[in-house]
């Protein structure tokens, strides 16, 4: 947490020194010269102030230089006003330093004590990099805090949706699908709508703009801090566990106490370790204006989540895709397939067959399923957006590169090999290349293409691809 040293801890938030940071010594422009002001504390709060600031170093420099309280006659003890104790984070001594009276604390989500008084903090007599420090504090826990309430209001919203889902994919599919991916793609689904995915550009419309800046701003310090993700992620032998699609309602009625340990875990490392806590701000996002209190109900927060439910229904229950790069164009599609574009890009047939076109990628999908079902493919597709399970363009476009990085049937939210986090696999719709000898349509990951054939598909009868 802290290390012991130094002789006044308190003269870094009160000492007067030269604050005109170090990129303002140069040549700003007169835009920066008139708008950016990290100093006083009247002004607005501004990103770049991070920066200006060199907060970074000196974040780390109090808590190298901060001294631990002691309780033994070595001739250094005092009231705690100038010491931090062995056993307290590193925030709420840092705040007890700043406010000069202790009781504040933002260790934990729905902290009491842990609010934000302008004109309160404007009142403190303290150096500018402790203000621009006491604000990040302060808002990363009432977004932790107010990220945790907005998730439970979603979970309770989706559960409506579970239920058409399951009648309409088949509630009997005995494969379980396992609780902990459950849990990681409801709690990073904001994190999802962040991304600079196929998602972004089809849902953002629908997103407020406080949404997109905060879902951004959180991808990126996840990005920056793997040990805050890695906190995220749900641990114990409860999470090992598989459910069944048609026990979710159940069960995620049951999770808000897993979200909670889960979201406290992720805060309380960024509160009780400094380092944690400088990765994860240093973009600055969380020193400008933006408001990162989330309302009980924000759009979107479910998307990620029902994406991932769909496709494991629909992968579970025989359906997939067969799959041409192209890229083609509607008029290359019409003739041969016989078919008629209907909405949402979807070709179909009087049958009811359905080809889906991606408009981002020209690819081409055909939505199949061998045994008998109640819907056609063509229906299925249709009730997929009308009911909002999922965009058909992550749907599809997202479960190609999924199986393309050979990752296909792992779990939805992972690591990449410099901790960062890989949403990539949210949507795991089965994939495959027609067996007519096609090329493969990914490169090779160890000699081997990642897409098997049609002839792999869930109920495809024997020897299907023999001889082609």
């Amino acid at each position: 947490m802290l290390c012991p040293v130094l002789s006044s801890p308190i003269s870094g938030f009160l000492d007067s020194i030269n604050l005109a940071p170090p990129s303002l010594l140069g040549s700003p422009s007169l835009e920066e010269r008139q708008t950016v002001n990290c100093t006083d504390p009247r002004a607005d709060f501004f990103e770049e102030c991070w920066g200006y600031l060199n907060l970074t170093a000196w974040l780390q420099n109090w808590n190298q230089t901060t001294r631990i309280c002691s309780n033994v006659p070595d001739g250094t003890d005092s009231d705690g006003s100038d010491c931090c104790s062995a056993d307290e984070p590193w925030t709420t001594c840092f705040l007890h330093l700043a406010h000069g009276v202790a009781g504040a604390d933002c260790s934990e989500i729905n902290a009491q004590p842990c609010s934000w008084n302008v004109d309160f903090m404007r009142t403190l007599t303290i150096t500018p990099e402790a203000y621009y420090v006491m604000r990040n504090i302060y808002v990363v826990n009432n977004f932790f805090t107010t990220y945790y309430e907005a998730l439970v209001g979603a979970v309770g919203r989706t559960t409506l949706s579970i239920t058409s889902i399951v009648n309409e994919l088949d509630p009997n599919e005995p494969t379980g699908i396992p609780w902990a991916d459950i849990l990681s793609v409801i709690t990073f689904g904001l994190a999802f709508l962040g991304a600079p995915t196929l998602a972004v550009t089809l849902i953002e419309s629908s997103l407020t703009p406080t949404v997109k800046l905060v879902s951004q701003a959180f991808l990126i310090s996840l990005q920056q801090a793997p040990g805050v993700t890695k906190a995220l992620f749900p641990t114990g032998t409860e999470s090992s566990k598989d459910i069944q699609i048609g026990d979710l309602q159940t069960d995620l009625g049951q999770a808000s106490d897993q979200f909670s340990s889960m979201i406290n875990r992720a805060l309380e490392l960024l509160m009780s370790d400094v380092p944690s806590f400088i990765y994860f701000v240093q973009s600055g996002k969380y020193s400008g204006d933006i408001n990162f209190s989330l309302p009980n109900q924000t759009d979107g927060l479910d998307i990620a989540f029902k994406i991932y439910i769909t496709s494991m229904a629909m992968g579970g229950n025989g359906w997939y895709a067969s799959i041409s790069v192209g890229p083609f164009q509607p008029a290359d599609i019409s003739t041969p397939y016989n078919c008629t574009f209907a909405e949402n890009g979807v070709c179909t047939t009087d049958g009811g067959a359905a080809w889906y076109l991606s408009p981002d990628t020209g690819r081409l999908f055909g939505l199949s399923n061998y045994g008998y079902k109640s819907v056609t493919p063509y229906q299925l597709t249709q009730d997929v957006v009308n009911n909002k399970w999922a965009p058909l363009n992550v749907l599809f476009d997202g479960s190609f590169n999924c199986t393309a990085s050979g990752k296909a049937g792992s779990a939805d939210v992972q690591f990449n090999f410099d901790g960062t986090l890989d949403i990539a696999c949210i949507s795991q719709l089965p994939i495959y290349k027609p067996c007519d000898g096609s090329p493969c349509p990914a490169p090779l990951i160890n000699g081997t293409c990642p897409f098997g054939d049609i002839s792999e598909a869930k109920d495809a009868p024997p020897g299907f691809c023999k001889g082609t």
